[in-house]
């Protein structure tokens, strides 16, 4: 069964109006594993995430995030591709529409009728003097702010590329790994890859991932987290994550 957080028109297409979200769920699609079409520029219309997905049989069903940058009915397939493919966009037909009126059923606002100010002896000497008092206000918490993120950034070092991966890497062995996360642990993988393999620097995230499975460091990681995906292990020991991620420390 689908459900929709929106609104739907009469033909019962998901709709929303622009710039909201459109919440689509339990979607199933037959079918390789689905991933969105990366946004390369400002272009494309919609923006699409994928809250969660489950395996279903001969495909999977995924829960949906959309939000439309401009008016007009949409394919959401098209922005979605096989998550093993570097290109192209998936074949299924998944119509949703993106509008800029108000849903039916709410009243309009009634006009406001116009008013006279009233006249208040020293009106305007009041006005002064509370905007002056609020600019100081405001520049006394804004300095105040910043000093206290200087400080804060000078007492504590950036977290290395361990410590970042070490629990998206728990929650992989787990199977509690969301779509955001491996998205996540990819770009950290791939990052720490390229910087330190100038090789590496001008490749697309598959062909370094492909690249990582035969190297002598990044291997070990990259291929447990394959075997993690088919077979969880939520026992592994932390000693063994910690030698896992003894390259990402440097």
């Amino acid at each position: 069964m689908l459900f929709l957080t929106g609104f739907c028109n009469a033909a019962d297409t998901p709709t929303q109006r622009v710039g909201l979200p459109l919440v689509i769920e339990d979607q199933y699609l037959a079918g390789p594993l689905l991933v969105p079409v990366p946004r390369r520029d400002r272009e494309p219309p919609l923006v699409v995430q994928i809250l969660e997905t489950k395996p279903a049989q001969d495909g999977f069903r995924y829960n949906f995030e959309v939000q439309g940058l401009d008016a007009g009915t949409y394919n959401l397939g098209d922005f979605l591709r096989d998550a093993t493919a570097e290109s192209g966009s998936s074949t299924h037909k998944i119509p949703v529409t993106i509008t800029t009126e108000l849903p039916p059923g709410l009243p309009r606002p009634a006009d406001l009728a116009p008013k006279s100010v009233p006249e208040i002896g020293g009106y305007r000497t009041v006005l002064k003097v509370l905007g002056i008092l609020w600019a100081i206000v405001l520049v006394i918490i804004i300095y105040s702010f910043r000093k206290k993120k200087v400080s804060a950034s000078q007492e504590l070092p950036p977290p290395t590329v361990a410590e970042r991966l070490k629990p998206l890497v728990q929650k992989a062995s787990g199977d509690s790994l969301s779509t955001d996360d491996q998205a996540q642990l990819e770009r950290l993988l791939v990052g720490h890859w390229r910087e330190r393999l100038p090789e590496l620097s001008e490749q697309e995230p598959a062909q370094v991932l492909r690249h990582l499975r035969e190297h002598p460091e990044a291997s070990p990681l990259i291929l447990k987290l394959e075997k993690w995906l088919h077979t969880p292990n939520p026992d592994f020991s932390s000693d063994d994550l910690d030698q896992l991620l003894a390259p990402y420390r440097s």
